[in-house]
């Protein structure tokens, strides 16, 4: 197991593209009166008031008018999307969905999917199931809770990696802003952080479903904190992994507040 820090070039996760679904309505159901809108907002770090439009679809439109399609029992809408970046949203994100008659307002029945990318290729996908909450003023969606990465390839078994003696490191993209957990050399998961000026806002921590349940994350977050606190920056938390961490582990609360100096070469 290393406990390094690496430093190469990379890249950051901006969302790329999205698609909203709904289960055996027909396509004149969704273009009819009143029309069907969907929007997902989102105030963005450092701004907070300001109320960004992430994604968005509505049969009023006409620009696109055959890009609706049908597959397997399910009405497929490809969504307009703002090439934000993962690391300046919010832990949370709101999702909202109106509809008129005909059209299901049911748990489950609406899908929504948003694809994260990076220029080198990488990429991390949003799943959920729309809750009843979704219709009217909105359901406040989790982001990193429900993040997956994409095409996880599974652990290489080597005379020097076992199951239970992974080699385990952590390479961070300062340029891009967020942490990158290796396991055997796989992507396994990531903490992303939005710096602006001097102060640092930790945002979201993922780990691959295949990864979880081994302490994975606590791994990424405590390597992470060991190398922030090095750095002349204030620090804020919005991640939820992050706050548990730091509550079993009280050692690292000094990395979040004050800046610390900057080490000496």
């Amino acid at each position: 197991m290393t406990d390094q820090v690496l430093r190469p070039d990379g890249t950051g996760f901006y969302l790329a593209s999205g698609e909203l679904s709904v289960s055996t309505p027909d396509e004149q159901t969704m273009t009819s009166t009143p029309p069907v809108d969907f929007s997902v907002t989102a105030g963005l770090f450092g701004n907070p008031d300001m109320d960004l439009m992430l994604a968005s679809w509505s049969s009023a439109r006409t620009d696109e008018p055959d890009s609706v399609r049908s597959d397997e029992g399910r009405l497929f809408l490809p969504l307009r999307t703002q090439p934000v970046m993962l690391s300046s949203l919010p832990s949370k994100v709101r999702v909202q969905l109106r509809t008129g008659a005909g059209v299901h307002e049911t748990q489950g029945a609406w899908q929504l999917v948003l694809h994260f990318r990076n220029q080198a290729g990488s990429g991390l996908t949003w799943h959920a199931d729309l809750p009843i909450e979704a219709f009217g003023t909105g359901w406040l969606a989790p982001l990193a809770d429900l993040l997956t990465i994409d095409d996880p390839v599974a652990v290489a078994q080597t005379p020097t990696s076992t199951p239970d003696s992974p080699t385990i490191s952590v390479v961070h993209h300062a340029d891009d802003e967020y942490y990158e957990l290796l396991v055997d050399g796989q992507q396994a998961g990531l903490l992303v952080y939005h710096l602006i000026g001097s102060h640092l806002s930790i945002t979201h921590t993922v780990v691959e479903q295949t990864y979880r349940g081994r302490g994975l994350s606590w791994v990424l977050v405590g390597r992470a904190l060991d190398d922030i606190r090095t750095r002349s920056v204030t620090v804020s938390n919005y991640c939820a992994v992050v706050s548990r961490f730091i509550e079993k582990h009280p050692e690292y609360a000094d990395v979040l507040g004050a800046p610390r100096p900057a080490p000496t070469s």
